[in-house]
């Protein structure tokens, strides 16, 4: 059986090591300068030398010949340490040692001197899987241990670990490797295993390895076993199912020049070579937010020198030049909505053909092609006749000929007449009902002339017309009350908080609005609050207004009956 990649070419100086500078050059001063610690610990993603650089100190820290802080590799404790033969460096895996009995052995053993090296060097690696318990049981050893005894502990998730525990150790933090590095390996193992292998293959690899030198290995072993001699890209392409970044270069240039020609037929191109068009979504959103970023400042390529060459992080600046960050921003939200969406769409390219459609519009013309009001499945408010005013019931006082019936004031002996007979008191004619106008012009409203009494004396028709539109708004607007009209605004208290958000929905706003002003001829907008915001409280049966030309008070049923008949429905009491 074979040695996996990132086995057989594992480095075994410090030398070796590609990356990490700050933590190579700490390490081996410290050696040279014999300020060697207690206990380390190395946190970091995985695949980026952790274990690796433990091993290496620990070769080091015990070896007869140093040179410039590295292990010679010569000597028998080196060879050793180096073939797994050593009785004094131990490697335990926390995952699987995670117990109290575990580290309380560990306490016993450490008293014991080395049988042959220096030091005696404990590699705890994972230590974030070891209990609370077995955190509390290494705390003394690991700030006291012997002078012969080195902890080297190794996380991925440093978070887990207790502060007890860092605050004890010398804490190292391995960064991702940058891409330049990954591709500077894998070049050297292709030519130490003799393959001949394309550039844009390792790039290939390198990013999808995400910074990572074992993922980068591992991966290039993979495509060894699948392509042995002559590796191209389109094998990579094949076996990782990664795309081209000529590919996300060519669809955001194309976005960026409006040309959606050339991005659709890009995309559906991608779709016929068989690319996973979610993976390509994610990858080409992935390429936008790095667009995003150098366009706020070029430093912040940094955060993503793990993905890019310095080729390609110069061409990503020039790509970005003379492009706004509300433009490029617009395109990251576009192609943002459809993430999921790709694999359950009954056509896949279809989502990517909708985004780059709107991406190239741009924001202003979407903004322009959206509709004012938006669709609602509620009936739609009444439209407002712009040329002529509707007319209303006319006044007694104008037309004396076409008054109504005055009601007669029943003897106290008899009994009170139906509500109906109040209805007769006053004349209503339901106004024509029309679609809701779309736009409403705040300088009309702001000239429109009318008073509170105005509404209360139309109040009544009001309900009754709102209630041919919608039955529920005017069922709420039975116990509301009209308690100011000023600048074209009609506030309306309620007593319910759940009526006012009812009442305050836009599409019913637009009902009431309409209605109102279909009755009073004039452009007007509804507020709703609480009666406890307008400092009021709405009885539960108001009462009668009094009358200067009347002589006789009619009895109480009979005045409850027509008062209410007549603030609902707007009606007049006249002699």
């Amino acid at each position: 059986m074979s040695i996996s990649l990132y086995r057989k070419y594992r480095p075994q100086t410090f030398s070796d090591v590609i990356g990490q500078k700050h933590i190579v050059q700490t390490l081996s001063n410290s050696i040279v300068s014999d300020k060697v610690a207690h206990a380390y610990l190395f946190t970091g993603p995985r695949g980026t030398g952790k274990t690796t650089m433990a091993r290496i100190f620990a070769r080091a820290v015990n070896c007869k010949n140093p040179k410039n802080g590295n292990p010679c590799l010569q000597c028998d404790l080196c060879k050793n340490i180096t073939e797994g033969r050593s009785l004094d460096i131990f490697e335990i895996d926390a995952a699987s040692n995670t117990g109290v009995d575990n580290i309380r052995e560990l306490r016993e053993n450490v008293k014991f001197p080395p049988s042959h090296a220096k030091f005696k060097v404990y590699i705890i690696d994972e230590v974030h899987m070891l209990s609370t318990g077995a955190f509390n049981a290494l705390l003394k050893t690991l700030e006291e241990p012997p002078s012969h005894v080195i902890f080297i502990l190794a996380t991925t998730e440093i978070h887990k670990v207790p502060d007890t525990i860092i605050s004890r150790c010398q804490r190292y933090d391995f960064t991702r490797l940058s891409l330049e590095h990954i591709i500077e390996k894998l070049s050297a193992i292709a030519e130490s295993e003799k393959i001949s292998i394309e550039k844009d293959a390792l790039e290939m690899i390198a990013v999808a390895s995400e910074g990572g030198m074992r993922d980068a290995e591992s991966l290039f072993a993979q495509v060894i076993a699948f392509e042995d001699k002559n590796i191209t890209a389109a094998k990579v392409q094949d076996l990782l199912g990664t795309t081209k970044r000529q590919s996300l270069e060519a669809l955001a240039k194309n976005i960026f020049e409006q040309n959606s020609t050339e991005a659709i037929a890009l995309v559906n191109q991608l779709s016929q070579d068989g690319y996973d068009l979610d993976v390509f979504n994610k990858s080409f959103l992935n390429y936008l937010r790095q667009i995003m970023l150098v366009s706020v400042d070029e430093k912040l390529s940094k955060l993503f020198s793990f993905e890019l060459t310095s080729e390609q992080t110069q061409a990503l600046l020039a790509q970005a030049k003379g492009h706004s960050a509300k433009e490029i921003l617009f395109a990251v939200e576009c192609f943002t909505e459809i993430a999921g969406k790709i694999k359950s769409a009954f056509i896949p390219q279809l989502p990517l053909e909708m985004a780059i459609i709107k991406a190239v519009s741009g924001p202003d013309s979407i903004v322009q092609n959206q509709p004012t009001a938006p669709l609602s499945a509620k009936p739609t408010a009444p439209q407002i006749p712009v040329q002529e005013p509707v007319k209303t019931a006319p006044a007694a006082s104008q037309e004396p000929s076409k008054a109504p019936t005055p009601v007669q004031a029943p003897e106290s002996s008899q009994t009170a007449p139906p509500i109906e007979s109040a209805l007769s008191a006053t004349k209503i004619e339901a106004p024509e009902i029309t679609e809701p106008a779309e736009i409403r012009n705040e300088a009309q409203i702001a000239d429109s002339n009318f008073t509170l009494t105005d509404v209360k004396k139309h109040w009544g028709q009001f309900v009754q017309d709102t209630k041919k539109i919608n039955h529920s708004i005017s069922a709420v607007l039975q116990s509301c009350q009209p308690v100011s009209a000023e600048f074209g605004i009609l506030t309306i208290a309620t007593k319910f908080p759940f009526h006012k958000d009812k009442l305050n929905e836009h599409a019913n706003k637009l009902t009431i609005e309409g209605v109102f002003a279909n009755i009073l001829g004039l452009r007007l907008l509804i507020k709703v609050i609480t009666t406890q915001e307008a400092g009021i409280e709405i009885a539960s049966s108001l009462q009668q207004p009094q009358s200067a030309t009347r002589t006789e008070t009619p009895p109480s049923e009979t005045s409850s009956l027509l008062s209410n008949a007549m603030n609902i429905l707007g009606g007049n009491l006249v002699e």
